[in-house]
């Protein structure tokens, strides 16, 4: 599992009555342990997570999780029961695997977490953060409010279940694409900056594991999809719109495509900010809105412009 190198020196104790309780590096965690901590602390979620050791490795590794900086909390010596995990990105930071487990929430334990968190960011020179958070869950938003985020804009979930019924067949059909190369410029193909996990950074290390589609228009690509097939769902990982492109007119014949070839599978998309046109052409063929969250972003010093 990964191991710690930052000191714990003056990691200090929050005394709780009796109880008292640490804060050390999630690098002092293994892996599996991280996991279960992860998976313990968001069972009565909003939106229950699931992690295993192996898809959090990847997951530390694509999103730029810095271990040594991130927290974990204990109660005593070995009972883990708080985390939070920072990504660094140059001058860029974000929190994820924010939560505390349930029997231990409301004790200002979150709040705690969340400045020591600011902290570590701010020693990693960070100029600002950025965190997601469920629409519906209050108590979360008034938390991150309260250090000083303030929402920037919303994100949306989406899915198609196969009981939504074919497509009507597009006009056009697209063809297996490299993802590498799709990707290839990336920035001009996105009319809204992705989120965190979905920005070319974090897609990166996945492009092996993914399907490339593109839709062409006198020899040239004008759309594509990346997608991953699972036993229910094809998740698309990304989609890209040609500079100058019409969403409608080509996103939607993409889509159409890729539905009619997976028919018994749900579509799923997430986190598409919501500006992004992209949207309008999910609710026209069908899709629905799962999920909606908000980015939240707390500016630290100096000129934190979101960089692409």
């Amino acid at each position: 599992g990964p191991t710690g190198r930052f000191s714990l020196v003056g990691m200090g104790k929050l005394s709780m009555g009796i109880q008292q309780v640490r804060y050390a590096p999630a690098s002092e965690l293994s892996w599996v342990a991280l996991a279960e901590l992860i998976n313990r602390a968001f069972r009565q979620y909003l939106q229950p997570v699931y992690t295993d050791s192996a898809q959090l490795r990847n997951q530390v590794a694509a999103w730029d999780i810095d271990l040594d900086s991130s927290l974990v909390i204990f109660h005593g010596r070995r009972e883990p029961i708080g985390v939070g995990l920072l990504g660094v990105r140059g001058r860029r930071g974000w929190i994820s695997g924010f939560a505390i487990v349930p029997e231990w929430r409301r004790r200002g334990l979150g709040r705690s977490l969340l400045q020591r968190l600011i902290e570590r960011a701010r020693a990693r020179a960070v100029t600002s953060l950025t965190l997601e958070v469920l629409v519906d869950n209050a108590p979360a938003i008034a938390l991150y409010r309260s250090a000083g985020f303030r929402i920037q804009r919303e994100l949306l979930s989406w899915e198609r279940s196969p009981e939504g019924g074919a497509l009507p067949v597009p006009a056009w059909k697209a063809a297996p694409g490299d993802p590498m190369a799709l990707t290839a410029d990336f920035d001009a193909w996105h009319a809204e900056r992705p989120c965190w996990q979905q920005e070319k950074a974090s897609l990166q290390p996945f492009l092996h594991r993914l399907q490339g589609w593109v839709l062409m228009w006198e020899q040239h690509p004008v759309a594509y999809a990346l997608t991953q097939r699972g036993a229910r769902q094809l998740v698309l990982a990304d989609v890209g719109l040609a500079p100058g492109a019409s969403a409608r007119a080509v996103l939607r014949p993409l889509l159409q495509d890729l539905q009619l070839r997976h028919l018994n599978l749900t579509m799923a998309l997430s986190n598409w900010p919501a500006s992004d046109p992209l949207n309008r052409v999910l609710a026209a063929l069908g899709f629905r809105v799962r999920l909606r969250q908000y980015e939240m972003r707390l500016e630290l010093s100096g000129d934190a412009s979101p960089a692409r």
